[in-house]
C-alpha cells in the first residue's frame, strides 16, 4: 500500500490530467458524431422539400404532364422549352442529390438508381438529358448512363 501512495504521490497529478484528457477527447468525438448525424438528417430533409416543391410543379402546370409519359410522340411534338428547363432543373437536383451522396453528407437512398433508370427511359427526360449532359459533373454522367445504360 505504500508503494502505491508514493507513486500516486508522484505520478497521480499526471495521471489525472491524463484521464481528463483522454475523457475530454471522448466527449468531443461523441458530439461531432451527434452533429454530422443531425446535419445528415437536417439535410435530407431540406433535399426531401425541394424534390417536394420540384415535383408538386408537375401538378400545378399542366403544361409539364407530358414529361412523365412513355408515349410521347417526339417527332409530332417537339420537347417544348418549358419542357427541358424543367427537366433540366431536376437533372440538375439529381446532380446536387447525387454529389451528396457521394461525399457522405447524405445517408443513402436505395431507391435512386430504380428513379434514374425509370426517370430516363421516359422520351422527354432521354431527349433533355443529351443536351444537359455536358452541364454536369463527368463523375455523374457516368452514374446516369451505367444506370439508365446509354
Amino acid at each position: 500500500m505504500n508503494e502505491f501512495m508514493r507513486w500516486l504521490a508522484e505520478h497521480g497529478k499526471d495521471t489525472l490530467e491524463t484521464g481528463g484528457l483522454v475523457s475530454g477527447l471522448f466527449y468531443t468525438a461523441a458530439s461531432f458524431n451527434a452533429d454530422a448525424r443531425e446535419r445528415r438528417v437536417s439535410n435530407l430533409m431540406e433535399l426531401a422539400a425541394s424534390h417536394r416543391d420540384l415535383w408538386l410543379q408537375l401538378i400545378e402546370k399542366p403544361e409539364l404532364a407530358r414529361i412523365l409519359r412513355a408515349d410521347v410522340n417526339l417527332e409530332k411534338m417537339r420537347v417544348s422549352v418549358v419542357e427541358e428547363r424543367f427537366v433540366h432543373l431536376l437533372i440538375t437536383h439529381l446532380a446536387v442529390t447525387f454529389t451528396a451522396l457521394k461525399t457522405g453528407v447524405l445517408p443513402g437512398l436505395g431507391g435512386l438508381q430504380r428513379d434514374v433508370r425509370e426517370f430516363f427511359a421516359l422520351p422527354i427526360p432521354q431527349q433533355v438529358w443529351q443536351w444537359s449532359r455536358r452541364f454536369q459533373q463527368t463523375d455523374f454522367v457516368r452514374f446516369v448512363e451505367d444506370v439508365y445504360g446509354r
